[in-house]
């Protein structure tokens, strides 16, 4: 009779876990951007807790004072780099404006001299120009991306405020969400939330040093062997080192088409300098870096890009690995440990009723 009950009790979760995943896709599809909204301002609240947290620990004081001091610090951090940076970077960005159509410009004159690069520009009209909207169309873009603009501002304003509502008090909505389960299941659920907080703070440390490593590492090569922009380049890579697998090969091509500018040799010098920064930073320094913190698995986080990418855009491929992060926590914990791994004997114990127990007794 207890075996049945085992039985039953790994059946029905794994039929819940089931309609779990497809209810959540279905959402996902549906109001995905704004979970995905949700979910940027709790990643943004670990980390004015992980910092809230520390501070508290060293100095003693109390929570509130702790957490101002952390989000005063934040922001004045990205203030002070914007105000030190952007003047250099700003104008290196301009340069990109004009570089880079020149380097497009070569890379189409070298398709003209092969084979199969006149068969592709041949696709590509003579009079460019046919391919510019009209004036209308103009003035519909220009409104299109002005409230694109405000669009982003809004999204981000409710980020901020998001993160602050739950940094001030996050064990508020951990014991609400805790509340809404059975009262023998909250002690394991706060478990796991306590261990989704911990690998969310983890994987965010561990990719801040990673893209200020990479971002470091970028402008001292670029500099070295003399490439135009090395700190607007270098910023790139730093912002896109976020999205691990796809972003930092992104981040390179800019750079490869300005060193196309200064010739083919350069080219090929950018080509082998980004290479290897990646290569060591793929091989050496993030495999001990998220040794202590948490790894995903690459091929799982690239299908799990792709999949938000396509459901959700740039904000899904952005939200794609913290995400996975706590899934991997969620499955692990309570999948695997609480339900395949699960002793017979534990599970009669605690979660048979105790009139079953008594009818086996019989």
């Amino acid at each position: 009779m207890l075996d049945i009950y085992t039985y039953a009790k790994r059946v029905a979760i794994a039929a819940l876990i089931v309609l779990l995943i497809v209810a959540g896709f279905y959402m996902l599809s549906q109001y995905g951007y704004f979970f995905l909204l949700v979910f940027a301002g709790i990643l943004l609240a670990v980390l004015f807790c992980g910092m809230t947290d520390w501070i508290v620990r060293k100095v003693h004081m109390k929570r509130a004072i702790a957490l101002a001091i952390s989000v005063l610090f934040f922001f004045g951090l990205l203030f002070a780099a914007f105000w030190f940076v952007a003047p250099t970077v700003g104008e290196q960005f301009q340069q990109m404006r004009q570089t880079i159509p020149e380097s497009l410009d070569r890379v189409q004159d070298w398709l003209s001299e092969q084979r199969w690069g006149e068969q592709l520009l041949s696709q590509i009209p003579e009079d460019p120009s046919s391919m510019l909207p009209e004036q209308e169309q103009i003035l519909s873009q220009a409104g299109g991306a002005f409230s694109t603009t405000l669009g982003f501002l809004a999204d981000l304003f409710i980020v901020i405020i998001t993160a602050l509502f739950f940094a001030s008090d996050p064990a508020l909505y951990t014991r609400g969400l805790a509340k809404l389960f059975p009262v023998r299941t909250r002690p394991r659920l706060m478990e796991v939330l306590t261990r989704c907080y911990h690998d969310l703070r983890m994987w965010l440390i561990g990719m801040l040093a990673a893209m200020a490593i990479i971002g470091i590492s970028t402008a001292i090569g670029y500099s070295i062997i003399g490439l135009p922009m090395a700190f607007a380049l270098a910023l790139i890579a730093f912002l896109f080192a976020f999205v691990p697998n796809i972003g930092p090969w992104i981040a390179g091509i800019p750079a490869v088409l300005i060193g196309l500018l200064e010739g083919p040799d350069m080219a090929l010098t950018v080509l082998l300098v980004y290479g290897g920064i990646q290569i060591v930073e793929s091989w050496i320094i993030t495999p001990i870096i998220f040794q202590k913190t948490v790894a995903l698995p690459p091929a799982l986080l690239l299908f799990f890009q792709v999949l938000l990418g396509l459901v959700q855009g740039g904000l899904g491929l952005l939200m794609a690995a913290p995400i996975l992060a706590v899934l991997l926590v969620f499955i692990q914990e309570l999948y695997v440990k609480d339900v395949l791994e699960a002793k017979p004997e534990d599970a009669s114990a605690s979660d048979v009723p105790e009139s079953a127990r008594a009818t086996a007794k019989r």
